[in-house]
């Protein structure tokens, strides 16, 4: 290959970054091209082949990744660091008062490089944004730069590439005591040289080892052709990278391996972020042990089989899967991950999980779960109850903190001891539902599709199982509507004890079907008693008894749902026992999922 386009040499045209691949002849055509392939895969055509025949592969899946363009093409010029910080920061500014300072406004369609001195233009007129100036004069400090961005800029570190490429011995991998970018921009904690032209690991580490206050390196969207280092270079990269403690490496495409190498040169990392590197799976190799906020997220896992090697990080507290293909725990033949009992949140929101089982699991898998993100996967969109009611995401929202015990925060949500309590008992009345609907010798396999059940029984009762007489055929319109008896509670009779109501104005019957709202419902109880809905709270008393719960379950507040006023107690088996008690809460869920059976007693209230 001609020594101006070897395979692997970063090239921009126009602004889109892409890959040598290829240099030759063909076939058809006359003269020589270059086989590209591109970071911006829909920039293509194929994937390495014309008229049949495979020319050049590309790392990426994408079938339209790979083009051939001739190699007199003009391509964009290169720049070094200092004259990439330059033009983002200092291009423009002027001691000279009498020189127009103008922002430049970038179109995401077109080449950043060429639209560096453009000014903005409104309707036509060219316009001067007031006031800016001071501001620009503070980013022309480059001496004063915290927080330094220069992604797609075209830069390269051609110093270490050279020498590293020419040179023989460990001692001379890369020139030291360089000075250039300490001398320009020595305060930079936070650096982003994402979407670049470097082409050697080197490169970064050259640019990062003048950088003593580092603390964020971002490196997404390059693709490396060199990754190994000497010994002696190694030790280089250890003492560049001695302080940061966060490293983004999304979209580079590198193997895992790879990745993995590279995290070790890291001594002090925490915080490290892998997305959109097309991993399906991974390989033995282990990330550095000192990461505790691992993402992953926009990969093509389907399984969490497929992470097994994580489990081995001692000290991983957050992982984010986020926008992956998930839909199983473990694959055919895998064991069950156990990841450590440190990782306390984990995102596995936009896969494609579909069932209960997986949900239960979790707590198996990550055995210190407390925080779980898991929205937009396809088990919320299709829910349904025993009796073939729709269920709301409300509904899978409750059924989910339900089957994890030791969740404390749900969607980003804090779970407190009173949506817990609702939710566990509720989750335990379908159970029981399910139990009503189905024939006697499939009782001991639902009871074994949730894992909870004994647990949930202890605590809040076993739920009574009717078969031959309450059952009711969820195709009949019985099924459909639910007998309501509401009577006034102690407070709303005070409201209302000026109207002097009768005994049998105090209580009214109705049937209501089971798609209403609470909305609804409220809206109906109001009208009938003259009272403000948005006053009213609609108790359900359950009929159901279970022991009383301690005061740091419910939480002690006057929101509780049993209180010692207004709740029967009784003592059965040495424990105090209380009326299962729901409060029917304001919204749009339909009183159906709030409701379990056919007839229900609720008590009016106000609040």
């Amino acid at each position: 290959m001609d020594e101006a386009f070897y395979a692997g040499k970063r090239l921009s045209f126009d602004g889109q970054l892409c890959t040598v691949r290829y240099y030759g002849e063909v076939k058809g055509t006359t003269g020589k091209w270059l086989g590209v392939e591109w970071d911006e895969p829909s920039r293509g055509k194929h994937s390495g082949e014309h008229g049949g025949l495979k020319y050049f592969e590309c790392i990426s899946n994408n079938p339209t990744a790979g083009s051939f363009v001739r190699p007199t093409r003009k391509f964009d010029t290169p720049r070094s660091f200092v004259e990439a910080l330059k033009a983002k920061y200092a291009s423009e500014y002027s001691e000279d008062p009498d020189v127009q300072i103008v922002f430049v406004q970038a179109d995401p369609n077109k080449d950043t490089l060429s639209q560096q001195n453009r000014p903005i233009r409104i309707s036509g007129k060219e316009v001067e944004e007031v006031g800016f100036d001071k501001i620009r004069k503070q980013l022309a400090d480059l001496h004063e730069l915290r927080i330094v961005i220069l992604d797609g800029l075209c830069m390269w570190r051609p110093i270490a590439r050279l020498s590293a490429r020419n040179k023989s011995t460990d001692a001379d991998a890369w020139p030291s005591n360089l000075t250039d970018i300490s001398d320009t921009c020595p305060k930079v904690t936070e650096l982003d040289l994402s979407r670049n032209l470097f082409e050697e690991w080197r490169e970064i580490a050259s640019i990062c080892e003048q950088l003593g206050k580092l603390r964020s390196l971002r490196v997404d969207s390059n693709r490396f052709r060199d990754m190994s280092l000497t010994p002696t270079e190694r030790q280089l990269c250890m003492k560049a990278f001695e302080n940061v403690s966060s490293l983004r490496l999304a979209n580079t495409l590198l193997q895992w391996e790879q990745i993995t190498d590279i995290t070790t040169l890291f001594p002090r990392l925490t915080t490290f972020v892998a997305s959109s590197n097309a991993y399906s799976t991974l390989s033995n190799h282990v990330l550095t042990t000192t990461i505790t906020d691992l993402s992953l997220d926009e990969n093509e896992f389907t399984s969490l089989s497929d992470l097994h090697p994580l489990t081995k990080l001692p000290k991983l507290q957050r992982l984010v899967l986020k926008s992956n293909k998930i839909t199983e725990v473990a694959c055919a033949g895998a064991s069950l991950p156990i990841f450590s009992s440190t990782v306390t949140e984990v995102d596995l929101s936009y896969n494609e999980i579909s069932t209960w089982s997986f949900i239960d699991k979790l707590e198996a898998v990550f055995p210190g779960l407390t925080s779980l993100r898991v929205s937009h996967n396809p088990l919320y969109q299709s829910l349904q109850a025993p009796d073939g009611r729709a269920l709301s995401a409300e509904d899978g929202y409750m059924l989910t903190l339900a089957r994890l015990g030791n969740l404390k925060v749900l969607n980003y949500s804090p779970i407190s001891p009173k949506e817990r309590l609702n939710a566990e008992s509720y989750y335990l009345s379908l159970i029981g539902r399910e139990l009503n609907y189905s024939p006697p010798h499939l009782e001991s396999h639902i009871l074994a599709s949730h894992p909870r059940y004994a647990y949930l029984s202890s605590e809040y009762g076993v739920p009574v199982i009717n078969r031959t007489t309450t059952a009711v055929n969820p195709n009949s319109l019985a099924a459909r509507l639910i007998r309501f008896t509401f009577y006034l509670g102690e407070s709303a009779k005070h409201a209302l004890e000026e109207r002097c109501l009768k005994h049998d104005e105090r209580r009214f019957e109705m049937e209501i079907p089971k798609s209403c709202t609470a909305y609804t419902v409220l809206g109906i109880v109001g009208m009938y008693f003259g009272l403000p809905p948005i006053k009213c709270k609609l108790i359900w008393e359950t009929g159901d008894w279970m022991h009383a719960p301690h005061a740091a379950e419910t939480g002690d507040d006057s929101d509780s749902e049993s209180t010692d006023e207004d709740s029967e107690g009784e003592e059965k088996g040495g424990k105090q026992q209380v009326m299962r008690e729901v409060e029917i809460v304001p919204g749009t869920r339909l009183v159906g999922n709030w409701v379990e059976g056919t007839e229900a007693v609720v008590r009016v209230e106000v609040r």
